[in-house]
C-alpha cells in the first residue's frame, strides 16, 4: 500500500507541473505578443518620417481600387434608377378610343410584372410634343393630328432582360396595340461596362497588392540589415526563429493598417468633395441619386486586405534573408 502511494504521489505533482508549465509558456507566448505590437508601434510612431513614405504608397495603392469600387458601387445605383425609366411604350392604333385605351391601361397596371401604367391620348401627346418641340408653327399646317394615343409601361426594379422581353411580347399581344418600342440595347451597354469595370477592379487591385507586397517586403529587409548584429546575439543567446521574426511581422502589419487607414481616409475625403456637386447635380436633372460612400463592410475589407498584404510582405521578407544571418 505504501508503495502504491509512493508511486502515485509524484505523478500528480508531474502532471501538474506539466499544466503549468503550459499555461505559464502560453502566457509568455502572449505576453511577448502584445510587448512585441506595442513596441513595433511605438518605434513607427517615434520616427513617422521614416515610415511616412511606405504608409503613403500603401495608401495610394488601396486608394485607386477603392475609388474605382466606390465608382462602380454607383454606378450599379444609378444602373438600378435607369431602369425604372427604361420604360415600355405601346403605341395604339389610330382608330383606338380614349375608352378603349384607359380601359387597356387599368389591365396592364394589372400585371404583376408591372410596376405602372399610364395612359396618355393623341391630343395631350400632341400638346407636349407642341411644348418641348418648338415647332408650333409648323404643326398647325397638319390637316391631323399624326400622333397616336400610348400607354407607358414601367417594369418594376430588378426585372432581368429576358423577363423584359417577354413583358414586351406579352403587351404586343393586345388587338388595339399597333406597335411596341423596348430600348434595351443601352441597359445591356452599361451592364457590360459595370462587368468590365468589376474585372478591371480585380486586376488593378491585384497587380497593387503586389507592389504593396514588394514595398513593405523592400522596407523590413532594409530593417533586417540595420539590426544583422543584434540578430545575431539574439540567436547565439537561444533565440528561435520565430522570436526574431515577430517583430518585423508586426511591423508589416502596422505599415499595411496605418496604410489602409490613410486609404479610407482619402476615399472619405474624396466623397465628401464629390458628394455636395453629384447631389446639386442630379437635382438639375431631376434625379433623386445621391453619391454613396464607402459601405461599412468595403471599409473592413479594406483595412484587412492591407494589413494582410503588409504581413505576407514581411514575412516574404523576412522568410528570404533571415536564413542567412548566423551567429
Amino acid at each position: 500500500m505504501a508503495a502504491s502511494k509512493s508511486v502515485s504521489k509524484p505523478s500528480a505533482q508531474g502532471a501538474s507541473g506539466h499544466n503549468i508549465g503550459v499555461r505559464a509558456r502560453f502566457s509568455s507566448w502572449f505576453a511577448h505578443h502584445q510587448l512585441t505590437a506595442v513596441e513595433t508601434l511605438v518605434k513607427l510612431l517615434a520616427n513617422p518620417a521614416s515610415a511616412l513614405l511606405t504608409w503613403l504608397v500603401v495608401a495610394i495603392a488601396l486608394t485607386l481600387p477603392g475609388a474605382l469600387w466606390m465608382t462602380l458601387d454607383n454606378m450599379e445605383q444609378l444602373s438600378g434608377r435607369f431602369q425604372a425609366s427604361g420604360r415600355i411604350t405601346l403605341y395604339l392604333e389610330p382608330q383606338a378610343s380614349i375608352e378603349a385605351g384607359q380601359q387597356l391601361m387599368e389591365r396592364i397596371a394589372a400585371l404583376p410584372d408591372v410596376e405602372s401604367a399610364s395612359f396618355i391620348d393623341s391630343d395631350s401627346a400632341l400638346d407636349d410634343f407642341r411644348t418641348n418641340s418648338g415647332l408650333q408653327q409648323a404643326l398647325e399646317f397638319l390637316p391631323e393630328n399624326p400622333l397616336p394615343a400610348v400607354i407607358l409601361v414601367e417594369p418594376p426594379l430588378g426585372l432581368q432582360a429576358d423577363e423584359v422581353n417577354r413583358l414586351a411580347e406579352q403587351l404586343a399581344a393586345y388587338q388595339i396595340v399597333d406597335s411596341i418600342q423596348l430600348d434595351m440595347a443601352w441597359v445591356e451597354r452599361l451592364l457590360a461596362m459595370l462587368a468590365l469595370g468589376e474585372r478591371l477592379i480585380w486586376v488593378l487591385g491585384v497587380l497593387l497588392a503586389l507592389a504593396i507586397l514588394l514595398v513593405v517586403g523592400n522596407t523590413i529587409r532594409l530593417a533586417i540589415a540595420a539590426r544583422v548584429d543584434e540578430i545575431r546575439v539574439t540567436k547565439l543567446v537561444g533565440g528561435t526563429n520565430a522570436y526574431v521574426r515577430r517583430p518585423f511581422l508586426y511591423t508589416g502589419l502596422w505599415y499595411g493598417l496605418v496604410g489602409g487607414l490613410l486609404a479610407w481616409i482619402l476615399l472619405a475625403s474624396c466623397w465628401l468633395l464629390l458628394s455636395g456637386p453629384v447631389d446639386e447635380l442630379a437635382r438639375l436633372y431631376g434625379s433623386g441619386f445621391e453619391l454613396k460612400p464607402l459601405s461599412a463592410g468595403a471599409a473592413m475589407a479594406l483595412l484587412l486586405s492591407a494589413m494582410l498584404l503588409g504581413w505576407l510582405g514581411a514575412w516574404w521578407s523576412v522568410a528570404r534573408h533571415l536564413d542567412q544571418i548566423e551567429p
